[in-house]
Parts: structure tokens; C-alpha cells; sequence
């Protein structure tokens, strides 16, 4: 107890008294404040740690906005790996996608039915499907799982392969020269089991590729003419090909045509 003498003295009681209570906080009383009418309630500091409940309480926004950034972050990794699964499997070989998106009219008249056999003929003749017959080195073939196939006759230690839809335009434009020669009476120069192999080859070619496109027809052997649809990108099956030729030829027997070194640009199609 102090006392302090003077006109305006008082006196000032000062006790203090601290203990510890379950969550580690300190109660102090100040004397003097009740002797000035002031309240005499006890005064809190969080000195120590708090429980795991009150701590819970008192950060429950923070908890919860931290567990929905990692939801949310878990959820962008899944769906950005089953984008990349997605576009696998709608990759080919050649890393061209599968999705057809390039619009076309279908079974319209074009120059490779023209009502002129000349013109209907020099169309045909113009297509290389020799364009699809490419050069893979051993590093490809590996990355791409292929199967083994002939080493090219050259110095590139490079292997030959063909893409199986030059190989069903090889097909389709044998088959058809080989009807058109029978109609005429002129001499064939393919076997007859090579257009077996070409009829079956579309065959399977065809039911492998499912076209699940629906026609309109009139009933009377006329169906889809003019009609639009969405096709594969053949101009970029096109520029794969060029891009990795073999820099080999087609060749028909007896034409006198060598199969290496008969590099052409282009295969000749058009839509």
C-alpha cells in the first residue's frame, strides 16, 4: 500500500494477482480501478496456446478456402489428364487427329465419274497412291510401336511403309482400271488374286473405319447425293505423307516405271 502526500493525493491500491487456468491465460486485478468506481472485471490476455477447438473456430474460413484450392487444383490435374488420354486415343500413328471436322458435300459429281471416259480416266491416272508409301527411321518405329517392315534400298537406314488409305486408293483405282479394260476388250496386267486381295482389302477396310453416317435416300438406288458432312482432314494426311516420303513410285507391271528415285509432289487428289 503507497501513499502519496499533496493537495489532490489519493490513494492507490495495487494488487496483483496471476494464475494460470486451463488455457494458459493470466486474470490480473487492478485494485485501484474499483477504488475509482471503474469495473472491477477481470482483464484476459492470450498469452499461451489455444485449444485445438478454439483454434478450429476461429479459422474455419481460411480451412475451408484452403481445402477447396485443393480440390480445386486435384480436380484441373484429372481433367487435364484425361484431355491428354482423350487425345491419344484420338490420335493415329501419324499424330493426325481422328476427329473428323473438315465439311464436305458427298457423292456430288466430280470428274472422276464424268460422263467422259477420257476425262474420267485422266482423273484417275492422276492419283499417286503411291504418295503414301513413306520412310521411317528406327527411332520412330520404336517411339511408335510399329511393326518391322522392309529396310529402304538406300543409304538412310531408313524403313518403308505404306498408309493404309493410299493403300485402299491403290485398290479402288486398280479395280477400276481393270473394269474399264474388260468393258473395252484390252489385256489386264494384274493378277486376278491381287483384285481379290483388293476387293477384301476394302472390304475390311471399310467395316475397320466405321462410317456411321446416316443417308438420305429416294428408295430407288440413290442415296446421299449432295449431302453434307464432316470428313478426316485428307490434306493433312497428305502433307505427312510428303513429309516423310520414300521418295517411291506405284508401280504398275510392265510399265517400265522404277520404283526408287520417282519422287512425284502431291498425290493428285482432289475432292
Amino acid at each position: 500500500m503507497e501513499f502519496t502526500p499533496g493537495k489532490h493525493s489519493f490513494v492507490k491500491i495495487s494488487m496483483e494477482k496471476s494464475y494460470d487456468d486451463d488455457q494458459g491465460s493470466s486474470v490480473q486485478y487492478d485494485v485501484s480501478e474499483a477504488l475509482l468506481g471503474a469495473s472491477s472485471s477481470p482483464c484476459v490476455s492470450n498469452r499461451g496456446s489455444k485449444s485445438p477447438k478454439t483454434w478450429i473456430k476461429h479459422n474455419t474460413v481460411k480451412i475451408l478456402l484452403t481445402f477447396a484450392l485443393v480440390v480445386i487444383a486435384f480436380e484441373s490435374i484429372y481433367i487435364v489428364e484425361i484431355q491428354r488420354r482423350a487425345n491419344i486415343r484420338f490420335l493415329g500413328p501419324t499424330g493426325l487427329s481422328r476427329e473428323r471436322t473438315v465439311p464436305r458435300t458427298i457423292y456430288a459429281h466430280s470428274k472422276y465419274m464424268s460422263n467422259d471416259e477420257d476425262v474420267a480416266s485422266r482423273a484417275w491416272d492422276e492419283i499417286l497412291a503411291g504418295h503414301g508409301v513413306i520412310a521411317l527411321d528406327a527411332e520412330y518405329v520404336a517411339e511408335k510401336n510399329l511393326p518391322p517392315s522392309v529396310a529402304l534400298l538406300d543409304d538412310s537406314g531408313n524403313f518403308m511403309y505404306v498408309i493404309e488409305a493410299y493403300h485402299a486408293m491403290h485398290c479402288t483405282k486398280v479395280i477400276r482400271e481393270h473394269y474399264i479394260l474388260m468393258e473395252q476388250g484390252r489385256a489386264w496386267n494384274w493378277s486376278r488374286p491381287h483384285d481379290m486381295h483388293c476387293f477384301d482389302a476394302l472390304r475390311q477396310y471399310i467395316m475397320c473405319n466405321v462410317d456411321d453416317t446416316i443417308l438420305w435416300t429416294n428408295g430407288h438406288r440413290e442415296t446421299g447425293h449432295g449431302q453434307e458432312k464432316k470428313c478426316n482432314d485428307w490434306d493433312a494426311l497428305r502433307d505427312y505423307a510428303e513429309s516423310k516420303s520414300a521418295n517411291y513410285f506405284d508401280v504398275e507391271p510392265e510399265k517400265g516405271i522404277m520404283h526408287l528415285d520417282n519422287y512425284h509432289a502431291g498425290d493428285g487428289l482432289t475432292w
